[in-house]
């Protein structure tokens, strides 16, 4: 299976895609689109992959991204429990590199909209100070008609690229190597892991549940994710771990248990690896966001 091209829907009288979701989660495959994407989660948490980056989101999460650059948000397993009562909201601009025409990005004027495009190949997190306001101008874009809109959106951009609160997420090798036309079943790979990761897993029964064989498995995975799989297997669960420690009383070995660990010293380790920090250190230092995978 191909990452999914998803079709992104212009409505007539408009040049470019801005729409809110209210929904009960996100849309949750490994996919891609030709158009530049700048997502605001309003309300929501779980997990984000871009490239071969992965971290935890929650509300008022910034992201811009390329043209073809696969990605997926997929929220947390509650989200898709009947009767959950939780829902998501987020707005999302959607616009080809070309919608304004061929030569208006060559202006000079527009040099440094040019280069944040170059940039968000790669992904690109707004996070700090800028986010809430950059927010708020969305929030404009989505209710203005006419010229207005497009003028918004080339202000939006602009203060985007002159801000340095932004960071990249994927690495510039998985987009150089990427190819969106292999064969691909990481998407099946994706769902089954997030669907599982708190059970014991090994090589063997993930192959078994995608069709690959244990021999090919390994290989396959590195070479479409830049990683191994028990790579990011481990930055899964403690993405979950982080969750557990900040929302929930749980004890250091419940977190660890209930992540898919079913060693504490293990967990400890592979927390610190990933974080930096201890589960406890992490606990009683928290004071931001948390980079699960990060290049």
């Amino acid at each position: 299976m191909k990452p999914i091209l998803r079709k992104v829907a212009v409505h007539g009288g408009h040049s470019f895609s801005v729409r809110e979701d209210v929904l009960p989660y996100l849309y949750n495959h490994w996919h891609y689109h030709p158009e530049v994407e700048l997502t605001l989660i309003r309300k929501g948490r779980g997990t984000r992959l871009v490239g071969d980056h992965m971290e935890r989101f929650t509300d008022g999460d910034l992201v811009l991204l390329g043209p073809n650059l696969p990605h997926m948000w997929r929220n947390d397993a509650d989200y898709f429990q009947p009767d959950s009562g939780l829902h998501i909201e987020a707005v999302a601009i959607h616009f080809h590199e070309n919608f304004w025409g061929d030569t208006f990005l060559q202006l000079p004027e527009m040099e440094p909209v040019r280069m944040l495009l170059k940039q968000a190949g790669r992904g690109l997190q707004i996070h700090g100070k800028a986010k809430a306001a950059l927010a708020l101008q969305m929030e404009e874009i989505l209710q203005a008609s006419g010229p207005q809109k497009i003028t918004l959106l080339i202000h939006l951009l602009t203060a985007i690229a002159a801000t340095p609160e932004k960071s990249f997420l994927s690495s510039l090798g998985f987009v150089q190597e990427y190819n969106l036309q292999r064969t691909d079943k990481i998407n099946e790979i994706y769902h089954y892991t997030f669907n599982n990761f708190t059970q014991a897993l090994s090589i063997e029964t993930v192959a078994k549940a995608v069709h690959i064989s244990p021999h090919s498995f390994c290989r396959y995975f590195k070479t479409r994710t830049s990683k191994t799989y028990f790579q990011f297997l481990a930055e899964l669960r403690i993405g979950y771990a982080c969750k557990l420690l900040l929302e929930n009383d749980m004890s250091i070995a419940q977190v660890a248990y209930s992540s898919g660990f079913n060693n504490l010293a293990n967990f400890n380790r592979q927390f610190k690896a990933i974080t930096g920090k201890t589960p406890m250190g992490y606990f009683k230092g928290y004071a931001g966001k948390v980079v699960i995978g990060s290049s």
